[in-house]
C-alpha cells in the first residue's frame, strides 16, 4: 500500500470539490441561460459529444454552438444530476460519471422527461479544473406531455 502525504491527500480533496462545481455547473449554466458560466467550464479543445441527432460539438465555438441547438430544441430545461463519481488517473486527470434526470420543455409549451448517464473526463491544467470531454448517454427523451408548470421564481 502507497501512503499519501497530507498535501497528495488535500489536493485530491481539493480537487474532488472543483471537479463537483463543474458538474453543478453544467446544470446551473444551462438551466438559467448562463452562457458565460457554461463555457468557463470546459478546456478551449473540449469535446461535447451528444449522440442521437443532437450533435457533437469540438472546442470553444463548437460548444458555444451546442448551446444553440439545444435551444432550439427545448425553450427551457431543468437538470438534477446524481449518482457523480470521480476516479484520478493521476493528480490532474479523472474520470466522473453522473447520472441526471431533465425537465425540458417545448416551445409550444409541453414537456418531456429525460434520462441521460454523463461520463466525463476532467483535466487540470495550468492550476484550474476543466472538463476535457463530456459523452451523454441518454436513456429516454419521453414525447411532449401537457403538464401545468409553475411559475419560475
Amino acid at each position: 500500500m502507497t501512503t499519501r502525504t497530507i498535501e497528495e491527500r488535500l489536493d485530491e480533496q481539493e480537487s474532488r470539490t472543483a471537479i463537483s462545481a463543474l458538474v453543478a455547473g453544467y446544470c446551473e449554466g444551462v438551466d438559467h441561460d448562463n452562457l458565460e458560466l457554461f463555457m468557463s467550464l470546459w478546456h478551449s479543445d473540449a469535446a461535447y459529444l451528444i449522440p442521437g441527432g443532437r450533435g457533437d460539438f469540438h472546442g470553444t465555438e463548437g460548444i458555444r454552438q451546442s448551446q444553440v441547438v439545444i435551444g432550439k430544441a427545448w425553450s427551457s430545461t431543468k437538470h438534477w444530476t446524481t449518482n457523480h463519481t470521480v476516479a484520478f488517473e493521476n493528480p490532474d486527470v479523472a474520470t466522473g460519471r453522473s447520472d441526471c434526470f431533465a425537465v425540458c420543455e417545448h416551445h409550444d409549451g409541453k414537456v418531456s422527461l429525460v434520462s441521460a448517464t454523463y461520463v466525463d473526463r476532467y483535466e487540470r491544467r495550468d492550476g484550474t479544473w476543466r472538463i476535457a470531454e463530456r459523452l451523454v448517454k441518454r436513456w429516454f427523451v419521453s414525447e411532449g406531455q401537457d403538464i401545468k408548470l409553475l411559475e419560475p421564481f
